[in-house]
């Protein structure tokens, strides 16, 4: 195969890096422009970890570029390195994502951080999305056995002033418990500690419902306490 002369035009003498770099370009910007509008693409996927590596090289900087990277963390069970990238978005001041927002509040209420944290968080997607209809998750265990179990935890969650509505998800095929999914009232005051106080009145034995209410102190310590 015979070279390009010298004195040939730079184009022709990297003609085949200039066009592997246009056709990354090509995709990275694909992939942002995606991303940027939202677009669903499942953390569990290939094209998931590719569109965080592409855009981490085109955009380091945005926050956005640390959500992908925190997801990519969490897929791969890194959950330090998760919140590391989450909080960076944060200190950035990021609002424009609501899933990002959403995500890392559900991610401090499963891994049992301080109902504070979890108030703070949850306040901060609410407040810069006050309209969003995606629900936010707590487990049911075994869920309502019963008519009358299912009738007290409703009872409960009507209870709770912040809850605009909810929804039970019964255990499914990912081996997941049963769940409320919990929407949120516009401008409203959180604590979560409501809610797990609601939920857990399905601990009490079902004699001792009518009398009995639950407090929770925080995520973990909660008690009958009499009504």
């Amino acid at each position: 195969m015979a070279l390009a002369p010298d004195n040939s035009p730079w184009y022709r003498r990297f003609r085949m890096l200039l066009g592997i770099y246009l056709l990354a370009m090509a995709f990275g910007v694909r992939e942002y422009y995606l991303a940027k509008q939202g677009a669903i693409v499942d953390p569990e996927t290939a094209e998931w970890s590719r569109m965080a590596e592409v855009i981490s090289q085109i955009n380091p900087a945005d926050a956005d570029t640390e959500y992908l990277e925190a997801m990519e963390a969490l897929k791969n069970g890194d959950s330090d390195a998760f919140v590391q990238h989450m909080e960076t978005a944060l200190d950035k001041n990021v609002k424009h994502n609501d899933v990002l927002l959403r995500t890392y509040a559900q991610h401090l209420f499963t891994t049992n951080a301080d109902y504070r944290v979890v108030n703070s968080a949850l306040q901060r997607w609410r407040l810069n999305h006050p309209f969003n209809n995606e629900p936010f998750e707590i487990p049911l265990g075994s869920g309502p056995t019963t008519p009358e179990g299912e009738r007290a935890l409703r009872r409960e969650l009507d209870a709770v002033d912040w809850v605009l509505n909810y929804e039970f998800q019964p255990s499914d095929q990912a081996n997941r418990g049963w769940r409320v999914l919990l929407y949120i009232r516009p401008a409203t005051n959180i604590d979560i500690r409501d809610a797990v106080a609601a939920v857990s009145i399905l601990a009490l034995p079902p004699e001792m419902r009518g009398d009995f209410r639950v407090t929770c102190l925080n995520l973990e310590d909660c008690r009958r306490v009499p009504r």
